[in-house]
């Protein structure tokens, strides 16, 4: 799976300060966190947010990168550097 990842990131589709300009502060961490596999309740713990506000940020995170699910959006933070696959 990491090299499958390290593939598919090295091909940058979109300047990463689009999608940091696009997500307010939450909906990043958000991002990087659930890029690093963690479930919304993990999520949730981690930030201190109820499960249901994760489920919210994670659905605007999708939106907004126009992805269908939460593999592409880890996919695009690993794109842009928003995660690194030494944080998996």
């Amino acid at each position: 799976a990491r090299k499958l990842f390290a593939h598919v990131a090295g091909a940058t589709a979109r300047p990463s300060s689009a999608i940091t300009e696009a997500l307010s502060a939450r909906e990043l961490d958000v991002l990087r966190l659930l890029a690093r596999g963690l479930s919304n309740v993990d999520i949730a713990r981690r930030l201190y947010l109820s499960e249901g506000t994760v489920r919210n940020y994670v659905s605007a995170v999708l939106s907004k990168l126009e992805v269908s699910d939460r593999t592409q959006a880890a996919v695009l933070a690993l794109r842009y550097g928003l995660v690194k696959l030494s944080d998996l």
